[in-house]
């Protein structure tokens, strides 16, 4: 009975003392102040290693972003418009420059060589290397999408764009990469289902024609996400109404519905490694937040002293770090209430210490010890019986 009595007690100060998550999740600034980031990406094979396009050039960071140097042989103080990873080899990148060209290195980042024959044009907005194929590189650029079947040595143009269209993301279907998607500039979003030789738009219940980021889920790939731009004047209208925000297509793109987050210039999406539901969205108006793949979202802006988030990135974790990069420098976001969300739609017995406090957690741990300790007596009480 002293034990328990001591348990109770301490349960019980515990429970008094112990906040709940509620505002303890908050943005602090963690490297380049006054620096504006437009894309970050993690080393698929180690995910403390990030890069970063920026004002101050191509920057690599191996701390998980505490600390950043610009790599050599690129062109400086100049923002790079997308970087890509090799993930079957992750010392070969590629470096874009919206008007200057690509660029490839095959040592993480020390030397580089210009990869752009055969384009078009040098107006580069997207690089996106096939998952089962690293020789297989797409490029978002003016005009359409054009791709490299040789590492990057020569490239050629696909068809079903305009030619004054540009194609600002690209993702690949991670269950079958003959399916593509692209989002425009003006154009909305394109489909293609034979490895991107050929698209075709898929814009049914956009409201927004301007698309900068998709997301694709990777648990069901039928459901996607649309992040559109939201005009500032009546000028700006493409089709009808125009309406930025988060769209969600459940079938593949064929229609699309808006989600609860509209009205608002969507810059980026990034989806949690660790918890395939959730998606987040960097917004002229801070980050947001889904827990069911895009249909409803809340911000997470407890400290963040910037709207502009033009980059999200998640780093693996339980609870899940988010990296956003601003207009003015790098912020940190440790998603705590997150992990214990996700526990407590598992079951999981951990919801009394985090989320509960005072009476409640009290009455439901006295319910779960005076539980244990009848179990723990009749096991012992069977113990004792004599065997015959």
């Amino acid at each position: 009975m002293k034990t328990t009595a001591r348990i109770i007690v301490m349960a019980a100060l515990f429970c008094a003392a112990s906040p709940t998550l509620a505002g303890q999740d908050t943005w602090h600034k963690i490297a380049l102040d006054k620096t504006h980031i437009a894309f970050l990406t993690s080393d698929p094979a180690r995910a403390s290693t990030l890069y970063a396009a920026s004002t101050l050039g191509l920057l690599k960071s191996l701390d998980n972003g505490a600390s950043w140097s610009a790599l050599p042989g690129l062109p400086q103080e100049v923002s790079p418009s997308a970087v890509a990873i090799n993930s079957h080899n992750s010392k070969e990148l590629y470096v874009s420059y919206d008007g200057l060209g690509l660029f490839k290195s095959v040592d993480s980042g020390q030397n580089w060589q210009p990869v752009d024959m055969g384009l078009p044009n040098l107006s580069i907005r997207r690089i996106v290397i096939s998952p089962k194929d690293p020789n297989l590189i797409y490029l978002g650029i003016l005009g359409g999408v054009a791709v490299s079947t040789n590492g990057g040595k020569f490239w050629h143009m696909t068809s079903g764009f305009k030619r004054t269209v540009n194609v600002n993301v690209i993702v690949i279907d991670p269950k079958n990469p003959q399916y593509l998607y692209a989002g425009t500039g003006g154009g909305g979003v394109f489909k293609s289902g034979n490895g991107g030789v050929s698209w075709k738009d898929v814009n049914e219940g956009l409201s927004s024609l301007s698309i900068p980021t998709l997301h694709i889920d990777p648990e069901n790939p039928d459901i996607l996400l649309a992040g559109a731009y939201h005009p500032a004047t009546p000028t700006d209208l493409y089709v009808g109404e125009a309406s930025g925000g988060v769209y969600r297509s459940q079938d593949g793109g064929r229609s699309w519905q808006g989600s609860s987050l509209l009205n608002i210039h969507i810059f980026s999406l990034a989806a949690s490694p660790t918890y395939p539901d959730v998606v987040y969205a960097g917004a002229w108006g801070g980050v947001y937040r889904s827990t069911d793949k895009g249909l409803n979202w809340t911000d997470i802006n407890a400290g963040l002293d910037n709207a502009f988030v033009h980059a999200v990135h998640v780093l693996p974790g339980k609870p899940p770090t988010l990296l956003a990069g601003t207009t003015y420098g790098l912020l940190s976001y440790t998603d705590a209430a997150l992990h214990v969300s996700a526990g407590r739609d598992r079951g999981m017995e951990p919801l009394i210490v985090y989320g509960l406090g005072g009476g409640v957690a009290l009455v439901l741990l006295l319910g779960f010890l005076f539980v244990r300790r009848r179990a723990k007596r009749k096991a012992q009480n069977g113990q004792q019986q004599p065997v015959w």
